[in-house]
């Protein structure tokens, strides 16, 4: 193997790792709770060996779910196709993504929420932001949505 793939793959590795839990959308209390809120319910007393238990237990049982914008619709990524060269939404919209892109896609898990807004780029007309770890790529649609998505109350 060439020196410079070996570094490149150990830098995806390394990245991979680190950033796992924002990626796979797991819940770490400490992050997602504040001191206040763990007093209240009684997760401060938890030793530090008992509150991983307990993340583990809920990522095994449950999906993390975004907070939503209010008024806003939310979609979720649906189907990773071709290693992140395309993604298919739960509106049924499918977005090619610009190739320069195509290397933060390929970790993307489903269910990812994203939301798409206009990215200014004649190319890529639309920006896909990862609302779990604010990464954003630019795509265009390559099919549009099939049923209507109708927004949050």
């Amino acid at each position: 193997m060439h020196p410079i793939r070996a570094i490149s793959a150990l830098v995806v590795f390394a990245i991979t790792v680190l950033y796992s839990s924002k990626a796979l959308g797991t819940l770490r209390l400490n992050e997602v709770m504040s001191m206040d809120e763990q007093k209240k319910t009684g997760i401060a007393i938890l030793s530090d060996a008992q509150k991983q238990q307990l993340e583990s237990w809920i990522n095994d049982k449950f999906v993390l779910k975004p907070t939503p914008v209010a008024g806003a619709s939310i979609i979720y990524l649906q189907q990773n196709i071709q290693s992140g060269a395309q993604l298919m939404f739960s509106d049924g919209s499918v977005y090619e993504i610009a190739p320069t892109d195509r290397s933060k896609t390929v970790f993307w898990l489903t269910p990812i929420a994203v939301s798409i807004e206009p990215s200014g780029d004649p190319n890529y007309p639309a920006k896909i932001t990862n609302t779990l770890t604010k990464v954003s790529v630019s795509a265009k649609m390559v099919k549009a949505p099939t049923q209507a998505m109708t927004p949050l109350k």
